[in-house]
């Protein structure tokens, strides 16, 4: 499981950031704190996933430059 996420994290999270609006749609009357507690956590995820890729990223071209 944790392979998968580790590959598809931007998947993932691009997928949970396209619900919150949809949640606004079929659930009209959902707290705001809900939504920036959402939104939040969404945004905590991002940054993750944004630094796990970056690694990647720097090991393939250190990699690269042996």
């Amino acid at each position: 499981m944790t392979n998968f996420i580790s590959v598809h994290g931007v998947r993932i999270y691009s997928v949970l950031a396209a619900l919150v609006p949809a949640l606004l749609i079929v659930w009209p009357h959902v707290p705001w704190e809900a939504i920036v507690t959402a939104s939040a956590a969404l945004f905590g995820a991002g940054v993750a996933a944004a630094t796990h890729e970056d690694t990647k990223t720097r090991r393939a071209r250190a990699a690269s430059t042996e």
